[in-house]
């Protein structure tokens, strides 16, 4: 039983984690790196694992960067089974064909710059393509939640509602070794309790090693209440000036919160009925599978459901598909709400609305997620006068912009250690993972001074031997930043 830290540890983008079973070897998440610091090099990095020898790939949750190379290590020769809960595999088909093309047009530029400036090496090629996709698919084996699943005779499994994204799972994995048994939890991204539309996480019962992802373990959120409240009085105060609302938003999850909120605004008549369309091709197809999954929702969602209020369908509400329609949008004078990928500007047609509003007093760009460092959503967000939407074209902010933090899919370090102190029966070792190193060890930190377990903070490519209770023993703490 080993288990080797092969991405996201202290980061938080290409989840890979590999364990060695008596059963055959298990690959939980495989995920795409997304850092802006050669992500070609990293997601080409040598797994330690020839593909072809991986039996099982178990998959958390459907975003990229736990999801996105499993095309491309079918491209290299897994041929094994990749687990997960149904909402999760019908997410990845819409996303993994996604992700695909944008390898697929990226490599295409790369190559125009190879060809140009003679450039050494091979030329460029992506790292998987749409027929890697479809063909990867094929290998998808869909599960439900709370169902015990034995892979092998020694390997059983198990889903547990994670409340991050639809279909997102922590994973409880049992290993049997002769009259041993041993139990592992993998916690995926765990969601913020009291969101609406999913159910709540669901803590496993005891472990006796678990993996925790940490990326807001440094941190508390500001009540969902309050950016609730202040999502109403954004749209209200704007409609007054006349204006649009802009609202970047990720695809999956993120929209179809932002429409739950909306609906019940307009239905409880709190804001006008205005126009709200949905200028995401994904995310309008995403928010069809929601649809498809109510097993995922939590009782109020279902309750609106079966009165006929589903949030996904209300007064005012304008579905966009079409590159036309979205044009469109652009010449409509009357106040109206505009959600649109990409949540951080960086592509999508977000940026063709920034470019016809940034300029518009009247109106209000409102960030509802998070911008990481160098995207132009936090450019914008950090008070930038003048941005740089397309190649040699620039505009000047005049709109309001405005940000509420209390959207987060992911849950603060109280919600965290609340998770955990459910598993922690046991008294296990954890593994703090998913989460950059102040997170990470912030979250370390308060698990040792509250709840009193050893921790480990592992670095990429770090490897447990499980069963070495002297080792786990002496590498614990071996970071100098938990004391």
């Amino acid at each position: 039983m080993r288990l080797s830290f092969l991405g996201a540890a202290r980061q938080v983008t290409g989840s890979k984690f590999w364990l060695q079973t008596p059963a055959g070897n298990v690959l939980v998440d495989c995920g795409l790196y997304q850092g802006q610091e050669h992500p070609r090099v990293q997601n080409n990095l040598d797994l330690n694992i020839g593909p072809a020898d991986i039996k099982w790939v178990l998959l958390t949750h459907a975003h990229i960067d736990h999801s996105g190379l499993i095309p491309r290590l079918y491209k290299l020769g897994f041929r094994g089974q990749v687990v997960t809960t149904a909402a999760t595999a019908d997410l990845c088909e819409l996303m993994l064909l996604d992700s695909a093309h944008i390898q697929e047009e990226d490599a295409k530029f790369d190559l125009k710059k190879w060809r140009r400036y003679g450039r050494p090496g091979p030329p460029p090629q992506p790292l998987h393509t749409v027929q890697d996709v479809q063909q990867c698919l094929q290998t998808f084996q869909p599960v439900a939640y709370d169902e015990k699943i034995q892979l092998a005779p020694g390997l059983v499994v198990r889903f547990r509602d994670a409340g991050h994204i639809l279909g997102s799972a922590s994973i409880e994995v049992w290993l049997t070794e002769g009259d041993q048994e041993h139990k592992i939890v993998f916690s995926g991204d765990i969601g913020s309790p009291n969101r609406p539309i999913l159910r709540d996480p669901q803590p496993p019962p005891e472990a006796d090693f678990v993996v925790i992802e940490s990326t807001s373990g440094d941190r508390r959120h500001k009540p969902r209440a309050e950016s609730v409240t202040r999502l109403r009085n954004i749209i209200r105060t704007t409609i007054k000036r006349r204006g649009h609302v802009l609202i970047p938003a990720f695809a999956v999850g993120r929209t179809q919160e932002v429409l739950f909120e909306l609906a019940d605004f307009i239905r409880a008549g709190d804001i006008p009925q205005i126009p709200v369309f949905v200028d995401s091709p994904m995310a309008v197809e995403a928010t069809e599978i929601f649809r498809r999954h109510p097993e995922c929702f939590d009782q109020e969602m279902n309750q609106l459901i079966q009165s006929d209020q589903s949030p996904f369908r209300f007064p005012g509400l304008q579905i966009v598909r079409t590159r036309e329609e979205s044009m469109r949008i652009n010449d409509f004078r009357k106040p109206c709400i505009i959600i649109s990928a990409s949540g951080m500007c960086t592509g999508g047609r977000i940026r063709h609305h920034l470019r016809h509003h940034l300029g518009h007093r009247q109106d209000t760009l409102l960030f509802v997620g998070y911008q990481a460092a160098g995207t132009l959503g936090r450019e914008i967000l950090d008070g930038a006068k003048r941005v740089q939407i397309f190649p040699r074209e620039t505009h000047r902010v005049r709109c309001k912009v405005e940000s509420l933090d209390g959207f987060s899919a992911h849950a603060d370090q109280a919600g965290l250690l609340a998770w955990l102190e459910r598993v922690a029966s046991n008294t296990p070792d954890v593994f703090v993972v998913h989460g950059e190193e102040q997170a990470a060890f912030a979250l370390s930190k308060a698990i040792v001074d509250r709840l009193g377990l050893r921790v480990h903070v592992p670095e990429v490519f770090d490897s447990y031997d499980l069963l070495d209770t002297v080792s786990l023993q002496t590498r614990a703490f071996h970071s100098p930043a938990i004391t």
